[in-house]
């Protein structure tokens, strides 16, 4: 009986310290950041929004919870109170837009962005909010700037 119990608590304590240390890695774990993701679509601004225009369901069967690298220019840049930056895409003459919640680690990156100015940014496309009065926003999230 101790000849067993000599092999079986150690086995015990080896996979309690393997499964704990898995669970610790597991919980601390960063999302891959999308710069280095591949794109699911490419894209840009217009023809992202106006499949969502045209045909919502099916365009969030394409898109929703994918990989979409966007180009387009650049309608504003703000900064919110926790100093994380988003990026607006569309033309000017249109309500509509993309709406990039940019990654923390591109927030530099971000705060050189002008507007007018072009950008491709690639990120998690996480919907679309149709508005007819204010315009149509269709939201990624983790957006990495990919070129300025």
């Amino acid at each position: 009986m101790k000849k067993k119990l000599k092999i079986i608590v150690p086995l015990v304590l080896l996979a309690a310290a393997l499964g704990g240390w898995y669970a610790y890695t597991e919980y601390n774990r960063k999302p891959a950041s999308m710069e280095n993701s591949p794109a699911d679509f490419v894209t840009n601004t217009a023809t992202l929004l106006g499949d969502f225009e045209e045909n919502e369901a099916k365009a969030n069967q394409q898109y929703l919870n994918r990989v979409i690298e966007v180009e387009g220019a650049i309608r504003a840049v703000s900064k919110d109170q926790t100093g994380l930056y988003t990026v607006t895409l569309g033309d000017d003459g249109s309500l509509s837009s993309v709406r990039c919640s940019v990654d923390s680690i591109f927030s530099e990156q971000a705060s050189g962005l002008e507007s007018g100015g072009g950008v491709t940014v690639r990120g998690v496309c996480t919907g679309f909010l149709a508005d007819p009065l204010l315009g149509s926003d269709v939201t990624l999230v983790r957006c990495a700037i990919i070129k300025k």
